[in-house]
């Protein structure tokens, strides 16, 4: 797939879980600098459905990349959250493992923030993070002109026991510069969300969907029970990006 298809399909897909705001004025709460890791996975969906919130079924991503997966799992590498007046939060850095999918009420349809695994569960706006220890091993080699081989592997160790371990062992491709917006809310109170602007560097390591195959390996394992319902072994893998570069500007509506 052309990189400038595949980064049209990209834009519809999360343009499409963006909420119509009312026009109002919006408080800027801050900006921060990530590097990112999505995964799109096919789950249980009674297992999914569990973790929406009431009135709302669970749909899968219907185009794009993550089309058929009904999970997108993000693990998250926060470099440098700040306030809005720029000073950075205490700690600056961060690592987050996010469980995010799309729900359907009627014709309406939004994307819901269902768990946090983090490093700092005090920040909390979403009500559904808990405390974890996330270690992040992460390599780069190869010619300064050309695919470099990338090797990224991820522990996540809730406070509540188990663990979830990812690796990704990848030739890196051709990476795309995109913008993008979305107004994700949480599944503990389906009337707060956040409107989230950003810019990021995406390299599609795979997609099923879009026929592109993976240029390495990957494989993602669980032993936590809370989320057994959707990681337990079955879930299959629809796509995998690398995005070394996220850049986020946080609003509320």
């Amino acid at each position: 797939m052309p990189l400038k298809s595949f980064m049209r399909w990209l834009t519809f897909v999360f343009a499409m879980t963006v909420l119509s705001i009312p026009a109002q004025a919006e408080t800027y709460v801050g900006t921060n600098i990530d590097s990112r890791v999505l995964l799109g996975l096919k789950v249980n969906p009674d297992g999914i459905q569990g973790l929406m919130p009431e009135g709302w079924a669970s749909i899968p991503f219907p185009d794009g990349p993550l089309k058929g997966a009904n999970l997108l799992f993000a693990l998250i590498d926060g470099v440098l959250e700040m306030e809005a007046d720029g000073k950075p939060l205490d700690p600056a850095s961060r690592r987050a493992a996010v469980l995010v999918g799309l729900g359907k009420n009627d014709d309406a349809v939004r994307m819901f923030v269902l768990r946090i695994m983090t490093t700092v569960p005090d920040r909390n706006p979403y009500g559904v993070a808990t405390a974890a220890e996330i270690a992040r091993t992460k390599s780069l080699s190869g010619p300064a002109n050309g695919g470099r081989t990338s090797f990224d592997e991820w522990r996540i160790m809730p406070a509540g026991g188990g663990e979830l371990v990812f690796t990704l062992n990848y030739t890196t491709g051709k990476r795309g510069w995109s913008q993008g917006e979305v107004a994700p809310h949480s599944a503990a109170n389906p009337d707060f969300s956040r409107i989230y602007r950003y810019d990021q560097m995406v390299d599609l390591v795979v997609s099923k969907t879009l026929g592109k195959p993976s240029s390495g390996e990957f494989s993602l394992t669980g032993t936590v029970a809370e989320l057994d319902t959707v990681l337990d072994g079955s879930q299959e893998t629809i796509a995998v990006m690398d995005v070394p570069v996220y850049v986020r500007k946080v609003f509320l509506p």
